[in-house]
Parts: C-alpha cells; sequence; structure tokens
C-alpha cells in the first residue's frame, strides 16, 4: 500500500478553474486541469495503487481503459518532485 502526499516545498493553490502547483521557490507552476486535476487528488486521497480504479468510476471510464495513461501521469508528478 503506498500513499501518496504533496511533499514539503511544494505549493497548492485551487479554485473552481485549476489545481496550481509548483516547486518553491523556483517553480514551474503546473496547471491541472479536469481529468489531470483529479488524478492529483484521487493520488493524494487514497491508494496509488487504485487510483485508476476510482478516477475510472468518477469519469465513467473503464479501469484498463485509462490505468496505463493514469499511473503514467502519476509517475510524472512523482519524478517532478510535486508527489512523493
Amino acid at each position: 500500500m503506498t500513499r501518496l502526499r504533496r511533499p514539503p516545498g511544494v505549493g497548492l493553490v485551487t479554485d473552481e478553474a485549476a489545481l496550481y502547483a509548483a516547486r518553491l521557490p523556483d517553480g514551474p507552476i503546473v496547471v491541472l486541469t479536469g481529468v489531470a486535476a483529479l488524478i492529483w487528488s484521487e493520488a493524494c486521497a487514497g491508494d496509488r495503487e487504485t487510483v485508476a480504479e476510482r478516477v475510472a468510476r468518477a469519469t465513467d471510464a473503464a479501469p484498463d481503459a485509462i490505468r496505463a495513461d493514469v499511473d503514467a501521469f502519476v509517475t510524472d508528478l512523482v519524478a517532478r518532485g510535486l508527489l512523493e
């Protein structure tokens, strides 16, 4: 069981249109909207292993159809230092 979170030193601002995340103080600012913001939220809300299932449920997609893309996006957020 792996739980992701926003690491220290990452700023986060949300509004009704987007989620803005940046490694502080130098950035860059990453703007997440739509499904990207949903993936971030689900990655921080539960086990990493079930992010695709939770995103699929929220979007009425088939988990197997989106799993590779969701996993790749989460891996990219970790690589950028925006999640740990």
